[in-house]
């Protein structure tokens, strides 16, 4: 440390050696320039007065007289060097600057070091303590004893063996993971989302197999949440390990209306519902191919019949814009699914459902109650403004069989 700050009092002399010179030696040229622009203006006063005498402009007496006059007063000009301002009151001032320029730039310099340097980097001591602070960090593997110890002592704690499971399976010891996420499915049970994973762990720790437990934990996780995308992508594998091949095809197609916004895992579900296809073709079952439809039970999409209010028709014009809509309870306006027609078309009854969604990923299907509304537009624009006509429902359920009766009955003020 003492080393740093011989260091950097060694660059701040340097610095100031170079303001030195200039500090010290300034008032001495200027008042030596002086003194010798008096002398060139004397000669050239005198260069002309001798011209004047010889030219016989000037008398003798009066030449003798000037001439006097001349030399007494650049005697005073050079005597002047003794008044106040001389070079050398000048050049203690010279050096009162220098020094309050040193004080300046030294607590400058310190200040602004320890305002965005890093001081404790050149003390060897606090970087030795700072290392072995960061040296007595556990390992994995004393994480995963500790984890292992707080079990034994309260194995109720579910988010410890769920923590445990996760890291077994980061770590790929399968039948340990298996077992962690078998504990967890006895504490938590009928959750999807933990069957899956012991299922999953289980078939790794078998090579890949999902046969057996592995495929019923997967049949009854698909039952629980038919939307889950982890879900439906192990279903399908399950069937196709199992030779239903149309259950499978039915399993990714669904799955892949949902992943609309994933390139990557859109590209790995048509490879698998390709395989499946080759499959049912090789086996005979073209048929099978097109049946193989996503269920109507999990098809989900709203029935909306619309019609306007009898006091308002005479507002609106035929050719005007009507839209009908889907859009969330809460967060983003943007709609999940929705209709442009004309008001000539009303009334109407219309289908809203995931075919129709604005934004991939933003699908109908991913929620349980929406709002349903429908709006005329005077200037023909899907933003909505002062003037339109518009009617809405909510809440309405996604998974509903009944109809909503919309009726557009108000104006945007």
């Amino acid at each position: 440390m003492i080393l740093f700050w011989i260091l950097l009092a060694a660059m701040v002399l340097v610095g100031l050696a170079f303001l030195a010179p200039a500090l010290l030696r300034s008032t001495d040229l200027k008042a030596s320039d002086r003194d010798q622009q008096n002398v060139m203006i004397g000669r050239e006063r005198l260069a002309e007065l001798q011209a004047d005498h010889a030219a016989g402009i000037l008398s003798e007496a009066e030449y003798e007289q000037t001439k006097g006059e001349l030399e007494q007063a650049l005697l005073i000009d050079l005597e002047g060097g003794d008044e106040p301002d001389s070079p050398r009151e000048s050049s203690r001032g010279g050096r009162a600057t220098l020094l309050l320029s040193a004080l300046f730039v030294v607590i400058a310099t310190v200040t602004v070091y320890l305002y965005l340097g890093s001081p404790q980097m050149v003390d060897p001591e606090a970087m030795l303590a700072q290392q072995q602070s960061s040296e007595e960090l556990p390992s994995v593997e004393e994480m995963m004893t500790a984890l292992v110890e707080r079990l034994k002592e309260n194995p109720e704690d579910a988010e410890g063996w769920y923590l445990l499971g996760r890291t077994y399976m980061a770590m790929q010891d399968y039948q340990k993971a298996a077992f962690a996420f078998d504990k967890l499915n006895q504490l938590v049970s009928d959750q999807p989302s933990i069957m899956l994973a012991l299922a999953d762990a289980l078939a790794m720790s078998s090579g890949g197999d999902m046969q057996g437990r592995p495929a019923d934990l997967i049949r009854k996780a698909i039952k629980l949440a038919p939307e889950d995308q982890t879900a439906l992508w192990l279903a399908g594998m399950v069937e196709d390990q199992s030779g239903n091949y149309p259950v499978a095809l039915n399993h990714w197609r669904h799955l892949k209306t949902l992943i609309t916004d994933d390139e990557e895992s859109l590209q790995r579900v048509d490879m698998l519902i390709a395989g499946a296809e080759r499959k049912l073709s090789a086996s005979g079952q073209t048929d099978a191919i097109e049946s193989a439809k996503v269920p109507a039970s999990v098809v989900k999409a709203i029935t909306a019949r619309i019609s306007l209010a009898s006091d308002l028709a005479a507002k609106v014009d035929p050719d005007e814009s009507l839209f009908i809509y889907a859009r969330a309870m809460e967060g983003p306006r943007m709609p999940l699914a929705a209709v442009r027609m004309k008001v000539r078309d009303l009334p109407a009854t219309v289908e809203l459902s995931d075919t129709q969604a604005m934004v991939p990923g933003m699908n109908l299907s991913r929620f349980k109650q929406v709002v349903v509304g429908a709006r005329i537009s005077k200037s023909g624009n899907a933003i909505a403004a002062s003037g339109d006509l518009l009617g809405e429902v909510s809440p309405v359920e996604v998974d509903g069989d009944a109809v909503v009766e919309l009726v557009i009955n108000s104006v945007l003020p």
